[in-house]
């Protein structure tokens, strides 16, 4: 025991005349970028009130909806000729069926066929009361315009015309011949139908959805969703009504800051095809401990209670976490001082670097630096120099002080997060969201600090209108 005595003493005597050593820094891969947020999706449906769409086909609807003049028409004895005035005689009606829409349009008329060739000074003549049924299916255009298609027939009640020895049905001949009422009362149809402007509406909360949402008071942090991806579903009627089912993919983190945090968006792109409408979401919720506070921690644990290696009081001076791609660096200023040096003559400090890999406890809400161990030229230099330092003894003694306790922020984040979401946010555009639960936690680190990463799911929606023409 003397022998050995004498020996570190002779060692600490060397290096306080030398002042210690201080190793050079090792090698570190590039640290971890920021791991991507899960893609979420916000669910929309843009619903317009069968009335909202009868009245705007009211509105912009001329009262004449056919006046032609010695048309030829198919009349089952070959090519008549027809002058017809037909006028609507009251409001458009729209309602949901099966899925598209039903218009109805009430007309009057006033028709005269004449009989072709060397007939046709014979004519027959009536007036009556019709009416046109339509259906009309949507689609959504790759410029987000709302197409509609729409098609049906025309009924014209005691229709019957007498042409000499024949009778002929004049609701047969407009059907029959699409292009004198049906075809273009269609076409007037689809082109109001196209009034309604779908792509500022989803502008509106594309835009919307990018503004940060609170989700956090102490410390402020913020819910910032980036959209990726717009997805449409084909437009379906229901409670009398037309529905557009919309689908936004974003990413949604959670930054601490004081601040509501920037956040650049992309113009609209061109819609995705949405088979089925969902209303699933998760959100990437990073708890956040800058390395200067975990160092400044394990500096703290290590000062109260400095680890004994050999008999020898290992104090610790600074310290400092450095990232590495697959592990952290930890570059630490250390001092001996044997227990029995009461003259402090034999202390000596030096500046070496150790390696350790990071975990995390889903238990406890622990992050831990585990298997710490001298970097290879701090290795060598203790070898020579501190030889009672070398092997493991140091670094297992750090990893009861590279402890980090985060699971009294993880219960804060999943109570205000949660909070938060539930409240409507917004105005033109209100986004709503109930988090059902958060998934096991996983810890990444970066060019700044360890993350604790909270996966919260849940269901959101977002309410939509179109605005009145």
């Amino acid at each position: 025991m003397p022998r050995k005595i004498a020996l570190i003493a002779g060692l600490c005597l060397l290096l306080a005349a030398c002042g210690g050593f201080d190793a050079p820094p090792p090698k570190r891969t590039p640290a971890r970028p920021m791991p991507p947020a899960p893609l979420s999706t916000i669910a929309l449906s843009l619903t317009v009130p069968g009335g909202e769409i009868a009245r705007l086909l009211n509105d912009k609807t001329q009262a004449f909806i056919a006046d032609v003049h010695d048309r030829p028409v198919k009349c089952g004895i070959g090519r008549c000729h027809l002058d017809l005035r037909a006028q609507r005689t009251g409001p458009i009606a729209v309602r949901a069926e099966g899925g598209a829409l039903a218009v109805h349009l009430p007309f009057a008329l006033q028709a005269q066929i004449a009989a072709p060739g060397f007939f046709s000074m014979i004519r027959g003549q009536v007036n009556g009361a019709g009416e046109a049924d339509a259906r009309t299916a949507f689609a959504i255009a790759s410029n987000w315009q709302l197409r509609s298609q729409t098609s049906g027939t025309v009924h014209v009640d005691n229709s019957h015309l007498r042409l000499g020895p024949l009778v002929t049905n004049l609701a047969d001949v407009l059907n029959d011949n699409e292009d004198v009422i049906s075809r273009p009362l269609w076409k007037l149809v689809d082109k109001q139908l196209a009034r309604l402007k779908l792509r500022p509406q989803v502008e509106k909360a594309w835009a919307a959805l990018a503004k940060p949402i609170r989700v956090g008071k102490k410390p402020l942090a913020w819910l910032v969703l980036q959209p990726e991806r717009a997805r449409v579903a084909r437009p379906v009627t229901r409670d009398g009504a037309l529905v557009v089912s919309l689908a936004l993919d974003v990413r949604g983190t959670v930054v601490p800051s004081d601040t509501p945090p920037a956040n650049a968006i992309k113009p609209l792109p061109a819609p995705a095809p949405l088979a089925a409408p969902s209303d699933r979401f998760e959100a990437a919720v990073p708890i956040r401990l800058p390395y200067d506070t975990a160092a400044r921690l394990a500096l703290q644990s290590l000062t109260r209670r400095p680890p004994r290696i050999a008999g020898t009081l290992v104090t610790f001076k600074s310290l400092a976490i450095l990232p590495s791609h697959d592990d952290v660096v930890l570059e630490a200023r250390f001092c001996i001082a044997p227990g029995w040096d009461f003259t402090g003559w034999f202390s000596s400090c030096a500046t070496g670097y150790l390696r350790g890999a990071p975990v995390f406890d889903p238990v406890r809400g622990k992050i831990r630096v585990v298997n710490v161990h001298y970097d290879v030229e701090t290795a060598d230099l203790i070898l020579r120099t501190m030889r009672f330092l070398a092997g493991d003894a140091l670094g297992k003694a750090l990893d009861g002080h590279l402890v980090f306790d985060e699971s009294k922020e993880i219960e804060k984040f999943h109570a205000s997060i949660s909070k938060a979401l539930e409240k409507p946010q917004g105005r033109d555009v209100v986004v709503s969201a109930a988090i059902d639960g958060f998934g096991a936690p996983a810890l990444s680190w970066t060019a700044d600090g360890f993350l604790v990463i909270l996966s919260a799911r849940g269901h959101v929606k977002a309410d939509l209108k179109l605005e009145r023409l």
